[in-house]
């Protein structure tokens, strides 16, 4: 568990833009930055909580609300099939 936090999800969080603005980035990270999911979840945070974002809310709402659903319907057909459960 903490390898996935410590090689996957720390990164993510600290290239999405957290502590600055994307425009400040490098190019390689700032086109890798526009693909990460975090990066939406995080500005979309920021634009509600200070009003300026570095994209449009709009459409990291809808990235976020699709990765769910896409995720949400994974689970409930894992759980439907009975998917790796033990009797």
């Amino acid at each position: 568990m903490s390898a996935i936090t410590n090689f996957a999800i720390t990164p993510l969080a600290f290239l999405s833009g957290t502590f600055y603005s994307i425009a400040v980035q490098p190019e390689p990270f700032r086109s890798f930055t526009q693909i990460n999911p975090f990066f939406y979840l995080i500005d979309g945070f920021r634009y509600g909580a200070i009003g300026i974002a570095d994209s449009g809310p709009g459409f990291g709402l809808g990235l976020s609300s699709g990765v769910n659903a896409v995720l949400g319907w994974i689970d409930w057909d894992w759980l439907r099939r009975g998917y790796r459960l033990k009797a």
